[in-house]
Protein backbone atom coordinates (compact mmCIF):
# COMPACT_ATOMS: atom_id res chain seq x y z
CA UNK A 1 0.00 0.00 0.00
CA UNK A 2 1.19 3.30 -1.17
CA UNK A 3 2.54 5.65 1.58
CA UNK A 4 -0.19 8.21 2.62
CA UNK A 5 0.17 11.97 2.74
CA UNK A 6 -1.27 15.17 3.89
CA UNK A 7 -3.37 15.19 0.95
CA UNK A 8 -5.17 12.27 1.22
CA UNK A 9 -7.90 12.61 4.63
CA UNK A 10 -8.06 9.57 7.00
CA UNK A 11 -8.83 6.22 5.58
CA UNK A 12 -13.13 4.35 5.61
CA UNK A 13 -13.14 2.55 8.96
CA UNK A 14 -14.26 -0.65 6.67
CA UNK A 15 -11.27 -2.84 6.37
CA UNK A 16 -9.19 -1.83 3.54
CA UNK A 17 -7.69 -4.52 1.43
CA UNK A 18 -10.81 -6.28 0.29
CA UNK A 19 -12.89 -4.24 -2.19
CA UNK A 20 -13.47 -5.72 -5.64
CA UNK A 21 -14.37 -2.92 -7.89
CA UNK A 22 -15.67 -5.03 -11.03
CA UNK A 23 -16.16 -2.67 -13.89
CA UNK A 24 -12.92 0.01 -14.17
CA UNK A 25 -12.65 1.77 -17.19
CA UNK A 26 -8.53 2.75 -17.05
CA UNK A 27 -7.50 4.73 -19.43
CA UNK A 28 -8.91 8.14 -17.89
CA UNK A 29 -7.72 7.68 -14.59
CA UNK A 30 -3.83 8.67 -13.52
CA UNK A 31 -1.38 7.45 -11.00
CA UNK A 32 -2.75 9.63 -8.44
CA UNK A 33 -6.11 8.38 -8.92
CA UNK A 34 -5.08 4.83 -8.61
CA UNK A 35 -3.09 5.14 -5.16
CA UNK A 36 -6.07 6.80 -3.89
CA UNK A 37 -8.19 3.26 -4.62
CA UNK A 38 -5.44 1.55 -2.93
CA UNK A 39 -5.15 3.48 0.22
CA UNK A 40 -9.11 3.50 0.37
CA UNK A 41 -8.88 -0.54 0.54
CA UNK A 42 -9.95 -0.89 -3.43
CA UNK A 43 -7.68 -4.03 -3.80
CA UNK A 44 -8.81 -5.88 -7.12
CA UNK A 45 -10.44 -4.45 -10.02
CA UNK A 46 -11.49 -5.67 -13.68
CA UNK A 47 -10.47 -3.46 -16.61
CA UNK A 48 -13.22 -3.60 -18.97
CA UNK A 49 -12.83 -2.60 -22.94
CA UNK A 50 -15.16 0.73 -23.69
CA UNK A 51 -16.12 2.79 -26.36
CA UNK A 52 -13.02 5.27 -26.22
CA UNK A 53 -12.30 3.41 -29.58
CA UNK A 54 -12.23 5.52 -32.66
CA UNK A 55 -12.38 4.63 -35.50
CA UNK A 56 -14.26 1.76 -34.73
CA UNK A 57 -12.26 -0.51 -36.67
CA UNK A 58 -10.81 -4.25 -36.64
CA UNK A 59 -7.05 -2.58 -36.08
CA UNK A 60 -8.48 0.01 -33.60
CA UNK A 61 -10.21 -3.08 -31.84
CA UNK A 62 -7.39 -4.83 -31.67
CA UNK A 63 -4.88 -1.82 -30.22
CA UNK A 64 -7.16 -1.23 -27.84
CA UNK A 65 -7.08 -5.11 -26.21
CA UNK A 66 -3.16 -4.87 -26.45
CA UNK A 67 -3.46 -1.44 -24.52
CA UNK A 68 -5.12 -2.71 -21.61
CA UNK A 69 -3.30 -5.94 -21.48
CA UNK A 70 0.39 -4.36 -21.96
CA UNK A 71 0.01 -0.64 -20.49
CA UNK A 72 -2.94 -0.63 -18.62
CA UNK A 73 -2.74 -3.92 -16.44
CA UNK A 74 0.47 -3.70 -15.59
CA UNK A 75 -0.15 0.15 -14.44
CA UNK A 76 -2.48 -0.87 -11.91
CA UNK A 77 -0.42 -3.82 -10.87
CA UNK A 78 2.54 -1.47 -10.32
CA UNK A 79 -0.13 0.49 -7.96
CA UNK A 80 -0.91 -2.91 -5.92
CA UNK A 81 -4.13 -3.77 -7.68
CA UNK A 82 -4.87 -6.91 -8.06
CA UNK A 83 -6.26 -6.51 -12.26
CA UNK A 84 -7.75 -8.18 -14.79
CA UNK A 85 -9.23 -7.54 -18.27
CA UNK A 86 -12.04 -8.01 -19.89
CA UNK A 87 -12.19 -8.15 -23.52
CA UNK A 88 -15.29 -7.82 -26.29
CA UNK A 89 -16.36 -5.30 -28.72
CA UNK A 90 -18.67 -2.28 -26.95
CA UNK A 91 -22.42 -2.04 -28.53
CA UNK A 92 -21.16 2.03 -29.49
CA UNK A 93 -17.95 0.77 -31.50
CA UNK A 94 -19.41 -2.40 -33.32
CA UNK A 95 -17.69 -2.08 -36.45
CA UNK A 96 -19.46 -1.60 -39.62
CA UNK A 97 -17.40 -4.32 -40.93
CA UNK A 98 -14.92 -6.86 -39.70
CA UNK A 99 -16.82 -8.30 -36.79
CA UNK A 100 -16.21 -11.90 -37.36
CA UNK A 101 -13.07 -10.98 -37.94
CA UNK A 102 -12.69 -9.38 -34.40
CA UNK A 103 -14.15 -12.45 -32.91
CA UNK A 104 -12.56 -15.10 -34.46
CA UNK A 105 -9.27 -12.96 -33.48
CA UNK A 106 -10.05 -12.26 -30.06
CA UNK A 107 -9.32 -15.62 -28.65
CA UNK A 108 -5.57 -14.95 -29.11
CA UNK A 109 -5.55 -11.98 -26.56
CA UNK A 110 -6.57 -14.78 -23.48
CA UNK A 111 -3.02 -15.30 -22.40
CA UNK A 112 -1.14 -16.16 -19.18
CA UNK A 113 -4.80 -15.78 -17.04
CA UNK A 114 -4.88 -12.28 -18.10
CA UNK A 115 -8.67 -11.98 -19.75
CA UNK A 116 -10.92 -13.26 -16.76
CA UNK A 117 -14.25 -12.15 -18.46
CA UNK A 118 -15.76 -10.39 -22.04
CA UNK A 119 -17.15 -7.37 -21.95
CA UNK A 120 -18.61 -4.39 -21.93
CA UNK A 121 -21.02 -5.77 -24.41
CA UNK A 122 -24.81 -4.93 -24.34
CA UNK A 123 -26.98 -2.46 -26.21
CA UNK A 124 -26.69 1.29 -26.58
CA UNK A 125 -28.57 2.47 -29.30
CA UNK A 126 -30.52 -0.74 -30.38
CA UNK A 127 -30.78 -2.04 -33.96
CA UNK A 128 -30.29 -5.42 -35.28
CA UNK A 129 -26.50 -4.60 -35.66
CA UNK A 130 -26.01 -4.07 -31.97
CA UNK A 131 -28.25 -7.34 -31.24
CA UNK A 132 -26.48 -9.52 -33.57
CA UNK A 133 -22.67 -8.34 -31.98
CA UNK A 134 -24.59 -9.17 -28.70
CA UNK A 135 -25.36 -12.36 -29.46
CA UNK A 136 -22.18 -13.51 -31.21
CA UNK A 137 -19.97 -12.56 -28.53
CA UNK A 138 -22.42 -14.33 -26.17
CA UNK A 139 -22.13 -17.60 -27.83
CA UNK A 140 -18.46 -16.78 -28.18
CA UNK A 141 -18.22 -16.88 -24.38
CA UNK A 142 -19.36 -20.07 -23.91
CA UNK A 143 -17.45 -21.49 -26.51
CA UNK A 144 -14.07 -20.33 -24.50
CA UNK A 145 -15.88 -20.81 -21.28
CA UNK A 146 -16.09 -17.48 -20.36
CA UNK A 147 -18.14 -15.13 -18.05
CA UNK A 148 -20.28 -11.91 -19.83
CA UNK A 149 -20.28 -8.51 -18.70
CA UNK A 150 -23.04 -6.38 -20.00
CA UNK A 151 -24.23 -3.15 -19.58
CA UNK A 152 -27.15 -0.74 -19.98
CA UNK A 153 -27.43 2.38 -21.65
CA UNK A 154 -28.25 5.71 -19.74
CA UNK A 155 -30.32 7.01 -22.50
CA UNK A 156 -33.74 4.91 -22.48
CA UNK A 157 -32.18 2.25 -19.91
CA UNK A 158 -35.69 0.89 -19.05
CA UNK A 159 -36.70 0.09 -22.31
CA UNK A 160 -33.17 -0.75 -23.41
CA UNK A 161 -32.83 -3.39 -20.34
CA UNK A 162 -36.49 -4.58 -20.81
CA UNK A 163 -35.34 -5.85 -24.97
CA UNK A 164 -31.67 -6.44 -23.64
CA UNK A 165 -33.38 -9.29 -20.97
CA UNK A 166 -36.04 -10.56 -23.95
CA UNK A 167 -32.34 -11.22 -25.76
CA UNK A 168 -30.94 -12.82 -23.24
CA UNK A 169 -33.61 -15.11 -22.08
CA UNK A 170 -34.47 -16.32 -25.68
CA UNK A 171 -30.56 -17.14 -25.91
CA UNK A 172 -29.21 -20.99 -24.73
CA UNK A 173 -26.96 -19.26 -21.76
CA UNK A 174 -26.11 -20.26 -18.11
CA UNK A 175 -27.61 -17.21 -16.59
CA UNK A 176 -25.54 -17.01 -13.72
CA UNK A 177 -22.40 -16.90 -15.96
CA UNK A 178 -23.66 -13.22 -17.12
CA UNK A 179 -23.38 -9.76 -15.07
CA UNK A 180 -26.52 -6.82 -16.33
CA UNK A 181 -24.90 -3.50 -14.97
CA UNK A 182 -26.20 -0.31 -14.13
CA UNK A 183 -29.54 -1.59 -12.98
CA UNK A 184 -32.20 0.69 -11.47
CA UNK A 185 -34.81 0.93 -8.53
CA UNK A 186 -37.28 -0.25 -11.31
CA UNK A 187 -35.39 -3.32 -13.24
CA UNK A 188 -33.13 -4.50 -10.19
CA UNK A 189 -36.02 -6.99 -9.97
CA UNK A 190 -36.60 -8.20 -13.07
CA UNK A 191 -32.96 -8.84 -13.96
CA UNK A 192 -32.15 -10.38 -10.56
CA UNK A 193 -35.06 -12.60 -10.22
CA UNK A 194 -34.59 -14.24 -14.00
CA UNK A 195 -31.16 -15.40 -12.41
CA UNK A 196 -28.62 -13.30 -13.65
CA UNK A 197 -25.85 -11.31 -11.49
CA UNK A 198 -27.05 -8.04 -10.94
CA UNK A 199 -24.74 -4.81 -10.35
CA UNK A 200 -25.72 -1.58 -9.03
CA UNK A 201 -23.45 0.94 -10.52
CA UNK A 202 -22.60 3.78 -7.81
CA UNK A 203 -22.94 7.10 -9.74
CA UNK A 204 -23.18 10.50 -8.50
CA UNK A 205 -25.65 11.06 -11.14
CA UNK A 206 -27.49 7.96 -11.11
CA UNK A 207 -27.04 5.67 -8.09
CA UNK A 208 -26.31 7.15 -4.95
CA UNK A 209 -24.02 5.02 -2.19
CA UNK A 210 -27.14 5.69 0.20
CA UNK A 211 -29.62 4.62 -2.75
CA UNK A 212 -27.42 1.20 -3.25
CA UNK A 213 -27.60 0.69 0.59
CA UNK A 214 -31.06 0.79 1.15
CA UNK A 215 -31.28 -1.46 -2.21
CA UNK A 216 -29.00 -3.85 -0.55
CA UNK A 217 -31.17 -4.03 2.26
CA UNK A 218 -34.71 -4.84 0.85
CA UNK A 219 -32.60 -7.50 -1.51
CA UNK A 220 -30.51 -9.28 0.27
CA UNK A 221 -26.66 -10.24 -1.45
CA UNK A 222 -27.34 -13.60 -3.45
CA UNK A 223 -25.50 -12.18 -7.16
CA UNK A 224 -26.00 -8.82 -6.27
CA UNK A 225 -22.55 -6.46 -6.58
CA UNK A 226 -21.95 -3.03 -6.37
CA UNK A 227 -19.57 -1.22 -8.97
CA UNK A 228 -18.42 2.43 -9.83
CA UNK A 229 -17.98 2.61 -13.46
CA UNK A 230 -14.60 4.87 -12.55
CA UNK A 231 -13.19 6.69 -15.76
CA UNK A 232 -16.15 6.26 -17.65
CA UNK A 233 -17.77 10.56 -16.80
CA UNK A 234 -18.20 11.68 -13.49
CA UNK A 235 -18.06 8.88 -11.59
CA UNK A 236 -17.15 8.77 -7.89
CA UNK A 237 -13.62 7.51 -7.44
CA UNK A 238 -14.27 6.71 -3.56
CA UNK A 239 -18.14 5.41 -4.21
CA UNK A 240 -16.94 1.42 -3.31
CA UNK A 241 -15.53 2.17 -0.23
CA UNK A 242 -17.49 4.41 0.99
CA UNK A 243 -20.95 2.37 0.37
CA UNK A 244 -19.04 -0.29 2.27
CA UNK A 245 -18.38 2.06 4.97
CA UNK A 246 -22.25 3.10 5.00
CA UNK A 247 -23.47 -0.53 4.81
CA UNK A 248 -21.27 -1.22 7.95
CA UNK A 249 -23.11 1.93 9.67
CA UNK A 250 -26.61 0.64 8.59
CA UNK A 251 -26.08 -2.06 10.70
CA UNK A 252 -25.13 -4.92 8.32
CA UNK A 253 -22.83 -7.76 9.10
CA UNK A 254 -18.86 -8.09 7.45
CA UNK A 255 -19.98 -10.77 5.55
CA UNK A 256 -23.12 -9.07 3.80
CA UNK A 257 -20.90 -6.27 3.16
CA UNK A 258 -18.67 -8.50 1.72
CA UNK A 259 -20.49 -10.43 -0.33
CA UNK A 260 -22.11 -6.96 -2.16
CA UNK A 261 -18.24 -5.08 -2.43
CA UNK A 262 -16.12 -8.09 -3.10
CA UNK A 263 -16.96 -12.12 -3.02
CA UNK A 264 -19.50 -12.18 -5.30
CA UNK A 265 -17.53 -10.03 -7.84
CA UNK A 266 -14.90 -12.99 -7.64
CA UNK A 267 -17.45 -15.76 -7.64
CA UNK A 268 -18.61 -14.29 -10.44
CA UNK A 269 -16.01 -13.93 -12.81
CA UNK A 270 -14.62 -17.78 -11.55
CA UNK A 271 -18.26 -19.58 -12.01
CA UNK A 272 -18.93 -20.13 -8.33
CA UNK A 273 -21.50 -20.25 -5.67
CA UNK A 274 -20.84 -17.19 -3.22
Amino acid sequence: MPQTNRHHPRPLSYAAGSVFDLRVHPQALSDQDLETLTFFGVERVLLVADATIHPATPTAIFEHFEHLLSVELPRFERHGLRARVALGVHPLVVPRRGLSQVLETLPAFLREGKVAALGLLGLARGGAPEEEALLAQLELAQTLSLPALITTPVRDREAMTRRLLRLLTEAPLDRRRVFIDGATSKTVRTIHGLGFFTGLTLHPEHLSAERAVALVRSMGVERLVLDTGIGDGAADLLALPRAARLLTRAGLSRRVVERVTSTNAAAFLAGESP
